[in-house]
């Protein structure tokens, strides 16, 4: 009987100890929970930034090209290489038998230059309006299957074929950078036909300095770079998305003074065309890319100043691409759902309970999380992994701090200070 009776009250026991642990550990349990938590940060409150270092170049701001279609026209050349000039300044002359004949095909050009630039604003203003049509009137799936077999295109002599990507911003970008390559012709070809027909000869339609001439075709040609200056520098992949305009820059071109501060003027959202500045910059910055075509032309602007350097000459800028100030950072480990809109990390609150709290998260920096919204400078952050199995809240404990004082500090405090504590026997006052 004895044995039977022990048997049941070991089965009764067992139950018992079992039930009470389902109950306070199975995760429907709503018995508050402690769980020990060694990592955890108090937040203060700092300025972080995120940088981009870039080669860049000194560049013009504009670049225009004067040219006849016929060598036989040009009858003495009057600049040379590194020559500067002004708007109105003669860069050759033309044989006057020839002249007539050149100057209608400059006038057919001029007429052409305006169709093309009048299509290009109707263009760009059906674009402006189609997309505020298709974002107010299109939900977001209706949208996703149009893109699919959508192009905006451009056929009056331009080059745009565009694929459509739930915006129109891209096809808008290179309308509009068409757009201004007609404006700086238009400016060429109307700076010809304004001289005096009685003394033909190329004009320049800016003021600048001569970049090349080439003498040697059929049809000769004069660059002109003009003298406002920018830096040219070139997002790789997908650094374009990271850099805006309107984003500070810090340069130091090489043989100056001291760096420059400046911001970002224009990011180019579709490639960059070949170019010598293009080619240089792909031997500087010596980088694999993923994909070859995804250079896009970005240009830096040194508040207007003008940099005591020579064009081509080369410039460490350093953009800011994002920052921020009175901001927490995490390390990025402890942020749940990081890169998303629903980023969160668990706070101390004033129960002491971890608490999930939504945090928004701009940038990384180093190893950490910048966080401007959700949490803020004092309040505690704790991580570990048993907070996340638990089905509310649970109140946490930190290790005990093991603050050992200096042998100086202990021996002026007293061994019978440390006895009255140790003992309990009295409190002590510091008397």
């Amino acid at each position: 009987m004895n044995k039977l009776q022990n048997a049941v009250i070991a089965v009764v026991v067992s139950v018992f100890v079992a039930l009470n642990l389902y109950l306070l550990y199975s995760e429907k349990s709503v018995i508050p929970k402690t769980v020990y938590v060694s990592d955890y940060e108090t937040m203060s409150a700092n300025e972080y930034k995120e940088e981009l270092p870039k080669e860049g170049f000194v560049a013009p701001a504009e670049t225009f090209t004067v040219y006849t279609d016929d060598s036989n026209t040009i009858d003495t050349w009057l600049v040379d290489v590194g020559d500067t000039v002004s708007a109105g300044d003669e860069l050759a002359s033309l044989q006057t038998e020839q002249a007539d004949g050149q100057r209608a095909v400059w006038e057919s050009e001029k007429e052409a230059l305006l169709t093309q630039q009048n299509a290009i604003r109707s263009t760009i203003s059906d674009l402006n309006s189609g997309d505020q049509t298709d974002s107010s009137n299109s939900s977001k799936s209706d949208r996703a299957q149009a893109d699919e077999d959508t192009k905006v295109e451009l056929n009056v002599n331009v080059n745009v074929d565009v694929n459509q990507k739930g915006s129109y911003a891209q096809a808008v970008a290179e309308a509009e950078r068409e757009l201004a390559d007609i404006d700086r012709k238009l400016k060429v070809v109307e700076s010809q036909l304004d001289q005096n027909p009685s003394n033909p000869a190329l004009i320049s339609p800016a003021d600048g300095v001569i970049a090349r001439i080439n003498s040697e075709n059929d049809r000769p040609t004069i660059v002109i770079y003009s003298n406002e200056q920018v830096i040219e520098t070139y997002a790789e992949d997908e650094e374009w998305s990271r850099i805006a305009a309107g984003d500070t820059a810090v340069m130091n071109a090489k043989g100056t003074d001291a760096p420059l501060d400046g911001s970002v003027e224009t990011v180019d959202q579709v490639p960059a065309q070949p170019g010598e500045f293009l080619q240089a910059y792909k031997k500087l910055a010596d980088k694999t890319v993923t994909n070859p075509l995804a250079y896009y032309k970005v240009r830096l602007n040194a508040n207007g100043e003008t940099i005591a350097a020579p064009f081509g000459t080369h410039v460490n800028a350093v953009i800011t691409t994002n920052a921020a100030q009175n901001a927490a950072a995490v390390p990025s480990a402890w942020v749940t759902g990081a890169g998303t809109e629903r980023a969160s990390v668990w706070r101390l609150d004033e129960n002491g309970y971890a608490a999930a709290t939504d945090i928004t998260v701009p940038f990384e920096h180093l190893d950490r999380s910048v966080v401007t919204e959700g949490i803020a400078a004092g309040d505690v952050v704790v991580y570990d992994k048993a907070i996340r199995d638990q089905e509310s809240a649970p109140r946490v404990f930190f290790p005990m701090p093991a603050d050992f004082p200096a042998k100086a500090e202990w021996k002026a405090f007293g061994w019978k200070n440390y006895f009255s504590v140790l003992l309990m026997k009295k409190q002590y006052t510091g008397s």
